[in-house]
């Protein structure tokens, strides 16, 4: 029997991360009422990094809705038999762009060439979104030899600062929030017909690792649920902290007062 493959302009922002982070829950043990009350987050282990991937991915997709019509926008793409994809293809009249998302809570980022340094670490967006790129160009002119490169982009989520000393020259970083004027503010070197021959190319299910899965807005559901239980997690943990620090001020108050009597005993 046939399955029908989906669709892949209805995939949703991050749909391929939420999968694998809901797969990875039902393998968590539900926290107990004392978990609860003391505010343990309910991701497991390797949830996070899941969980805050997913959020970037998700608020590049909402930037990326106020895009125009003449925008075309495919989310998590899924590539190889890894599980890795790619967040989000866009096609338009400025080109071809894959976007690589990242968050980076209230941390500084600075970009001087080809480093990319988020505080004292050095992370290399600049080669993955590079080795994407020509990848997905590849992919692109099997079928279209003269179709437009597709240019590599990595958009960065709430973070303190980006500060860019030199932009790398064949890939692009920037924050969400400048993406949509960025992009509707380049030169425009792709007509309609050649933006939709791109769309249908990449519309074709039988191109990527695409599983039949639950349906978008269901996953997208789910993950609202998941959030909303990590975002009470550390409402409650906010609560407990002030009492934390009382009771280890009591704590060294009472070992300062006893210490002259146990200097004094020795």
């Amino acid at each position: 029997m046939t399955i029908e493959a989906p669709i892949m302009r209805q995939r949703c922002p991050a749909q391929s991360i939420i999968e694998v982070l809901l797969l990875e829950q039902r393998l968590v043990a539900p926290r107990n009422p004392l978990q609860r009350l003391m505010g343990r987050s309910p991701l497991g282990t390797d949830g996070a990094r899941c969980f805050d991937a997913a959020r970037a991915e998700i608020a590049v997709g909402q930037a990326l809705a106020e895009l125009p019509s003449e925008w075309i926008v495919f989310h998590s793409l899924p590539v190889g038999d890894s599980g890795a994809d790619v967040d989000h293809l866009v096609i338009g009249p400025g080109g071809v762009f894959a976007l690589h998302s990242d968050r980076q809570a209230r941390k500084a980022v600075q970009v001087a060439g080809r480093s990319v340094r988020v505080g004292t670490r050095k992370i290399p967006y600049i080669r993955e979104a590079e080795y994407e790129a020509v990848s997905l160009t590849t992919l692109l002119s099997q079928r279209m030899p003269r179709a437009a490169s597709v240019h590599g982009v990595v958009v960065l989520v709430d973070t303190k600062s980006v500060i860019v000393k030199a932009q790398p020259s064949r890939v692009k970083v920037i924050e969400a929030v400048d993406l949509c004027a960025w992009l509707q503010g380049l030169p425009a070197v792709l007509a309609p017909l050649g933006r939709l021959e791109i769309a249908g190319f990449v519309e074709n299910p039988l191109l990527w690792q695409a599983l039949t899965a639950l349906e978008p807005a269901e996953i997208l559901r789910r993950f609202g649920e998941l959030e909303a239980e990590v975002a009470s997690a550390r409402r409650t943990r906010l609560l407990w902290l002030p009492l934390g620090i009382v009771l280890s001020t009591l704590t060294a108050l009472e070992i300062l007062l006893t210490l002259p009597g146990l200097m004094g005993a020795l």
